[in-house]
């Protein structure tokens, strides 16, 4: 095999969006995501949904698409920009708004019908008080009897495995290939995640871009949804709605209500 050419660059995983969409087979995974949408926020209200944490806005576009009035919010600007290009190419409407997660309640108004947060973007604020924050601005932000969907990696196993690879995963984007891993290191009540992207156009390349998460357990987002006022309905492995496993899955999925 001919080996990477070039320098690896190294940046921000959380602000390189092109490089966060090349990662992603998103016909795949919005074909996963949407439909369990639907059934848990229910037939579109006047509330709407609120995307936290929506990134290059693919999910925000799609849930458009199926009727629902959809506020998507994210602190990265470039994340927002891209998320603009795809509503506009999908012919969707949605209202992008940039703000962090301490600040959601005050920047969108709040009376949701429902809030999704997934792809680890909980997991991206950083540190256990930035993410309880979180939830609770999500409960917040949620109308009485409106509901919370979190998805997150299972981190407590992953932390006994040296190395901690996460994928392959296998992209196409205007025609070229990509291939991703992630790798994981702990280290005390952070987690390092490194994205590896690698493709061929003659001759191989590679990009490397890192960032932080906070490695929130089960036990945690209960006690942050009990805080909030939420009361957690589901616990999932999956979008397949598998029972979770603490031990054994690799994702974490939440499902709360606000009483």
């Amino acid at each position: 095999m001919t080996k990477p050419t070039g320098t690896p660059e190294t940046t921000d995983i959380f602000a390189a969006a092109e490089w966060y969409d090349r990662g992603i087979n998103w016909s795949a995974r919005l074909g996963r995501e949407i439909p369990v949408f639907k059934d848990v926020f229910g037939p579109p209200g006047k509330g709407g949904i609120l995307d936290a944490g929506c990134g290059t806005g693919h999910q925000a576009s799609a849930m458009n698409k199926q009727g629902y009035q959809v506020v998507g919010a994210d602190a990265a600007e470039e994340m927002l920009a891209i998320a603009r290009r795809t509503a506009k190419a999908e012919g969707a409407t949605v209202e992008f708004v940039r703000t962090r997660y301490e600040s959601l309640l005050k920047e969108t108004g709040g009376g949701f019908d429902g809030i999704y947060c997934i792809g680890n973007s909980l997991a991206a604020s950083g540190s256990r008080d930035a993410a309880a924050e979180a939830i609770g601005q999500f409960g917040q932000c949620l109308r009485p009897g409106g509901r919370l969907f979190v998805q997150v990696l299972n981190f407590p196993p992953m932390r006994a495995k040296r190395p901690c690879v996460l994928g392959p995963r296998i992209s196409n984007v205007d025609g070229q290939e990509y291939v991703s891993v992630r790798q994981f290191h702990f280290a005390g009540d952070s987690v390092q995640v490194t994205s590896i992207s690698l493709w061929n156009d003659g001759s191989w390349h590679q990009r490397a871009s890192c960032g932080t998460l906070y490695p929130m357990t089960l036990d945690e987002l209960r006690d942050w949804c009990k805080d909030a006022g939420l009361i957690v309905e589901s616990i999932w492995h999956s979008y397949a709605r598998e029972p979770f496993d603490p031990d054994r899955s690799t994702d974490l999925i939440l499902v709360a209500r606000r009483g």
